[in-house]
């Protein structure tokens, strides 16, 4: 008799469990892709951009229909190169998830956001791990190069292969 109770007392949990979840908004899935391009000064030279973007995520909800949370999962590649010698080119990919919590208002980065290798140089620059953004401030971890130094990671990168 008392694991029937158990056996039943459970099989309510999960059916009042099932029914709380059956009346909240289904997550609004979306994905969405475009261009983009751009330069920026390195001194002697521009580095100049051209690269694509593709995102795949979805939002859910609570029972009330309010945002909880974005998940969306970010793929690109980019090309960079020298304004005085376009022959001087690299082209870097990039794949990570953004997750974002409306509750906190954290945003959390991870994964590889931008890796740029070179032929014979092997890594010019990368921007892997995890980046947590919270109205508290920043935390990272791993090597984040882009985060820390800006365009002057490309530069840098753009300088040693010209």
């Amino acid at each position: 008799m008392k694991g029937l109770l158990a056996s039943a007392a459970a099989a309510c949990g999960v059916a009042l469990l099932l029914a709380g979840a059956a009346s909240a908004k289904p997550p609004e899935r979306f994905t969405d892709s475009f261009a983009y391009s751009g330069s920026a000064s390195c001194g002697a030279f521009d580095d100049v951009w051209e690269g694509s973007i593709e995102v795949s995520g979805m939002t859910t909800f609570d029972k009330a229909g309010n945002p909880v949370k974005d998940i969306v999962h970010f793929k690109r590649v980019e090309t960079n190169w020298r304004s005085d010698d376009p022959s001087a080119s690299m082209t870097g990919t990039g794949s990570f998830t953004l997750i974002y919590d409306y509750a906190t208002d954290t945003e959390t980065n991870v994964g590889q956001v931008f890796k740029q290798t070179y032929p014979g140089l092997g890594v010019l620059f990368h921007d892997v791990g995890k980046i947590v953004f919270s109205p508290g401030g920043v935390v990272v971890h791993g090597p984040h190069d882009i985060f820390e130094q800006g365009d002057a990671a490309f530069c840098d990168a753009l300088e040693a292969i010209g």
